[in-house]
């Protein structure tokens, strides 16, 4: 992890009182616990099986299944019997647009008004956990960390500098007159004052030049974090000219909670990845599917979770990962356990 020296744990009325936490968090304030929360849209098999890792792995973790998918998808009832808690929104995700920044504002509002935790971290439903959670938490709680985020140094001028719209789903139509303006204004973007683009499946943006400067400098990266209270306090506190000003950026949630979080002062922020992603050789929008193959990389990577997990394609993986933790953990508790015996005989007691 690299630290970005933004100073230490500060005061202010958002930050949790921190006495009577534990290092491990299992102490008397559940305010030191943590909270995953899963932003899903496909497989529930797959959704299912990563709450219960979850679970196995931090058994006193809160976690959250968001969806919006309607009741055929995943049930409460379901989510509760693997050991979370669901939040069925109405708040349907365009990959591209604003409604991504607004699914994860609701669902850290509603991690924050259900548990109040310590930290929350914000993945996908195709993530799987692939480190010892308990023990990779207790690391993140005794650093201080308020925000876990991979940054992306490249500047994307285009993406803040001009001001963007999505086009209506419809429009998607017209993809062979789209792609045309795409590849004309790319080349010569009118003086930089009209752009169109594809900004994933059936979404298309147009942007035109943009008059003012941003509310705080621009900063991007993954989507994928984990947040402090503190962090998560500051983010749902934004203001309305600055929420406004990413709405009209492109793909504002891999910028949101990165530039807001750089720009507050007294948050001890993190250059590390949550979620260990990979991308096809040639680049492209979407991930690929984690492979068997991957496994030392991922591992070697730091990160808590990998992604994306996709059934039958990714099952390999999912094994052999798991057993790597399971193996991991057993050596950290021989010590334990070989202590145990020792610690309750503890002294003799004189007659």
């Amino acid at each position: 992890m690299v630290d970005h020296g933004r100073g230490t744990r500060g005061g202010g009325h958002d930050e949790p009182d921190d006495e009577g936490q534990d290092d491990d968090g299992k102490g008397g304030d559940p305010r030191s616990a943590f909270a995953y929360v899963l932003l899903c849209h496909v497989d529930p098999e797959v959704v299912l099986r990563t709450v219960r890792r979850v679970r196995e792995l931090s058994p006193g973790a809160h976690v959250l299944v968001r969806h919006s998918q309607g009741s055929g998808f995943l049930d409460a009832a379901t989510a509760a019997a693997a050991g979370a808690e669901l939040l069925v929104s109405r708040t349907q995700i365009r990959w591209g647009t604003a409604s991504t920044l607004d699914a994860v504002h609701e669902a850290l509002a509603e991690a924050e008004r259900r548990w109040r935790p310590g930290h929350t971290v914000v993945v996908s439903g195709q993530d799987h956990p692939v480190r010892d959670l308990a023990a990779w938490e207790a690391h993140v709680r005794r650093e201080g960390h308020d925000a876990l985020l991979r940054r992306d140094p490249r500047g994307y001028e285009d993406r803040h500098g001009m001001c963007w719209h999505a086009l209506p789903t419809w429009a998607d139509r017209l993809r062979p007159l789209l792609a045309v303006a795409h590849r004309a204004t790319r080349a010569e973007p009118v003086r930089r004052a009209l752009l169109v683009q594809e900004a994933g499946g059936r979404t298309w943006v147009l942007a035109h030049a943009r008059h003012r400067t941003p509310p705080v400098p621009y900063r991007k990266g993954s989507l994928w974090m984990t947040v402090s209270h503190r962090a998560v306090a500051r983010l749902l506190a934004t203001d309305a000219r600055t929420r406004a000003f990413f709405a009209s950026t492109l793909l504002p949630d891999e910028a949101f909670a990165h530039s807001v979080l750089a720009a507050a002062p007294g948050l001890r922020l993190v250059d590390a990845v949550t979620s260990m992603t990979f991308f096809p050789p040639g680049g492209g929008p979407h991930p690929r599917a984690v492979e068997a193959g991957d496994l030392a990389q991922v591992r070697a990577s730091g990160a808590p979770f990998a992604r994306k997990v996709v059934a039958g394609v990714s099952d390999g993986f999912v094994r052999l990962v798991d057993a790597a933790v399971d193996a991991e953990r057993a050596l950290t508790a021989e010590p334990a356990r070989a202590a145990e015996p020792a610690r309750a005989a503890g002294p003799r007691a004189s007659r």
